[in-house]
């Protein structure tokens, strides 16, 4: 069987993360997929590396997640994608260190457990998310699109995971989550944001305009993203989106960032964000450790769901079994 070799590339943070992942397929008995660098602008375009977060026929498998429903939902969203979702299905199926697969492998549980025993997935979810007023769970989904995303900000990026609930008071509301494991948040500003024309204009003043109507951030924010739209980020963009969508359903809506305790970029990534709001708004976007949101639900949960969040957590956040590789971080990232 081929060994696994370190990425030359990796930050510290990322070699733990794609260790972990390759002790997990040596733990199913799976072979290495080799990796070949992709992309055209890198000096190793076309350089084969043996890493071992790879699996061969994942999506025969199902291998990269923890319980066959998981699988199958995974295999039934992709399967029934729409035209305006983008799914990488070899990301999904075959890459262990996705974080992809992860939000399914986390929260695919919880909306079976929402299935069958509503109050005790919202016990689960209060315990999870306590800065919340949670009365009562009513949808928990993933890779969420709003449908009338044209309307809204034209903009196809989407919310990992979404939680609707009913707080103490009676208002419909809901959270949109970013998961990362290892990945930043993302640095891709929007297309119409950086290309020109007409067409392009035209879209950038309407996303403006919904900007405008959130009253969310300071007065300055549209001549900052226009002087530099890579300011723009996936961070951005998704908190843009579901703030719109929250307006136009009549919902109050916050978002979360759900990574790793020591996950080198996070805090950072949500602090740029935060300057940019009111004072008031700037609890609408927060950071949860993976680490607090899992213990919180193994302690919530009995049965096969604690046992399958056991299981998450060993798989994905077992860090300390890698201190002796001289890169722990120490600093905390939340």
């Amino acid at each position: 069987m081929i060994k696994s070799e370190p990425y030359p590339y990796d930050t510290p943070f990322v070699a733990k993360c794609r260790q972990m992942q390759s002790r997990y397929r040596e733990e199913l008995g799976l072979p290495l997929r080799p990796y070949t660098v992709q992309n055209r602008r890198s000096k190793d375009f076309g350089k084969v590396y043996n890493l071992g977060n790879y699996i061969f026929s994942g999506e025969e498998s199902g291998a990269n997640f923890l319980a066959g429903y998981i699988f199958e939902q995974a295999k039934e969203r992709i399967k029934n994608k729409k035209p305006y979702e983008t799914f990488d299905e070899d990301r999904m199926f075959n890459n262990l260190l996705s974080s992809q697969p992860m939000a399914f492998n986390l929260f695919c549980p919880l909306r079976k457990l929402l299935e069958e025993n509503r109050i005790a997935a919202t016990k689960a979810i209060q315990a999870a998310l306590p800065h919340y007023s949670i009365a009562i769970v009513s949808e928990v989904d993933l890779e969420f699109i709003p449908s009338n995303y044209q309307d809204l900000t034209g903009d196809k990026s989407a919310m990992d995971a979404i939680i609707k609930y009913r707080d103490f008071e009676g208002k419909e509301c809901f959270i949109a989550i970013e998961t990362k494991y290892s990945e930043n948040l993302g640095s891709n500003a929007a297309s119409f944001m950086k290309l020109s024309g007409e067409k392009y204009e035209e879209k950038r003043q309407k996303y403006f305009e919904t900007i405008k109507k959130l009253n969310l951030f300071l007065p300055d924010i549209e001549d900052k993203i226009r002087n530099r739209p890579s300011k723009l980020t996936q961070l951005y963009r998704n908190f843009i989106l579901s703030e719109a969508y929250g307006n136009h359903e009549g919902m109050a809506s916050n978002s979360i960032v759900l990574a790793p305790e020591k996950h080198p970029s996070t805090k950072r990534e949500i602090e740029s964000l935060q300057k940019e709001l009111l004072p008031q708004a700037k609890d609408k976007i927060r950071g949860v450790t993976l680490e607090a949101f899992v213990d919180a639900l193994i302690e919530a949960c009995d049965g096969e769901y604690k046992q399958i969040f056991e299981r998450f957590k060993k798989r994905y956040l077992s860090f300390a079994h890698y201190n002796h590789l001289g890169i722990y971080l120490k600093r905390k990232c939340f």
